[in-house]
């Protein structure tokens, strides 16, 4: 999702970068990456790492993966007292929601955002986050949720790219970004290309849930489309309340 709001789909498997923004909070920087991987015709995040000046925090899980987190590389670490944000966690009926503040003093105010992990992971910046402090602090920011004052989607050279596939492989980290993610044996890494799912008929199976049936389904959730395409794509009524806070 772009910071306008606008959605788009890209299934490819390898490491991304969600967010670049060296002028966060006058210079203390912020980074976020995502590593996805292919599930069937669609790829899932497996794994989420977020840059705060020195520190990073990643947490890895949704779908068949094993769910943990680490800061600065130790799993189930801890922040140092001087850290420039905090983390908080809380399970929330059959789902985990981390959430990620920083306070502005500059500002008088907080940028938050909320890390969610069930059949699926998800980040979403929260809306208590008010628009003077957002702007103030994501004017300059890149990456896949592209350019915050224009909406449009940026490659690396602020050129404007309306291919969805060409603007995410853009944004496939690189040699010049950070090392936020751990190591993963068998992950698509740079040079190589994000691994794209093959073209396998997409014909619903006998038993298949159908779009009408996802449809009924996720009536009343905010993400309606998002949520009909999940459900179809896993063959699970279950994903559903992913999209239910």
């Amino acid at each position: 999702t772009l910071w306008s709001g606008k959605k788009f789909d890209f299934h490819g498997e390898c490491d991304l970068v969600l967010l670049r923004n060296d002028d966060f909070m006058n210079g203390l920087g912020m980074h976020i990456h995502i590593r996805t991987k292919i599930v069937t015709f669609f790829s899932a995040i497996e794994a989420i790492a977020i840059k705060i000046g020195d520190d990073v925090f990643e947490v890895q899980g949704g779908m068949d993966t094993e769910e943990k987190y680490t800061i600065n590389g130790v799993e189930g670490g801890t922040l140092s007292y001087d850290a420039n944000f905090a983390i908080a966690w809380e399970n929330i009926k059959d789902y985990k929601r981390y959430e990620i503040r920083v306070d502005d003093n500059d500002h008088g105010g907080q940028i938050a955002m909320h890390l969610k992990i069930r059949n699926f992971m998800g980040l979403r910046f929260v809306h208590d986050t008010s628009e003077d402090i957002a702007a103030a602090n994501f004017a300059t920011s890149s990456g896949l949720m592209g350019d915050y004052m224009t909406g449009l989607k940026l490659g690396r050279n602020r050129e404007v790219i309306e291919d969805t596939n060409a603007f995410a492989m853009a944004w496939q980290v690189g040699p010049e970004d950070p090392v936020l993610l751990s190591p993963k044996e068998g992950s698509v890494q740079h040079p190589d290309k994000c691994k794209m799912p093959s073209t396998t008929s997409r014909r619903l199976k006998a038993g298949a849930i159908t779009e009408e049936e996802a449809r009924s389904t996720c009536v009343g959730v905010e993400d309606l489309e998002d949520c009909i395409f999940d459900v179809v794509a896993t063959n699970t009524v279950d994903v559903a309340k992913d999209y239910i806070d």
